[in-house]
């Protein structure tokens, strides 16, 4: 893989505490892969990821699909976010599949997909994001 925009900068630390992983990238397609990596500190009372961690997963594969497609000149700002938990993730690695559906001047639609290692669906999310320069100096 050429050499990304996300390894000239270290991780953020939600991507951190998600475990955040590039797998793969394709910027002129506006697709990304990232693998996640839950914890037992997730878990809610019935033993699977908390659905705001797995909603916080999708964010960060949509988000650096647009990050990506841009070579890290733009960054999305969330407006909406809609989950839809179709199975309960459980700890180790799920693999996030996101895209930039779509972008205008100031807005880009962003999807993503959820999957555990056998491949099945655990989630999906769409989002409306304010497009945004991308400000290294921004604390």
């Amino acid at each position: 893989m050429a050499e990304s925009f996300f390894s000239r900068f270290p991780a953020p630390p939600c991507a951190q505490l998600l475990g955040w992983e590039l797998i793969a990238e394709y910027p002129g397609e506006g697709r990304i892969e990232i693998a996640f990596h839950p914890t037992a500190q997730m878990l809610n009372p019935r033993g699977t990821v908390q659905g705001g961690f797995v909603a916080a997963m999708l964010d960060d594969t949509m988000g650096p699909a647009l990050v990506s497609m841009t070579g890290g000149t733009e960054v999305p700002a969330s407006i909406d976010l809609n989950v839809s938990f179709l199975k309960p993730v459980m700890p180790g690695r799920v693999i996030g599949k996101g895209r930039v559906v779509g972008r205008g001047r100031s807005v880009a639609f962003l999807e993503a997909e959820l999957f555990d290692e056998k491949r099945e669906l655990l989630a999906r999310a769409t989002s409306s994001a304010r497009i945004m320069e991308f400000d290294r100096n921004a604390s």
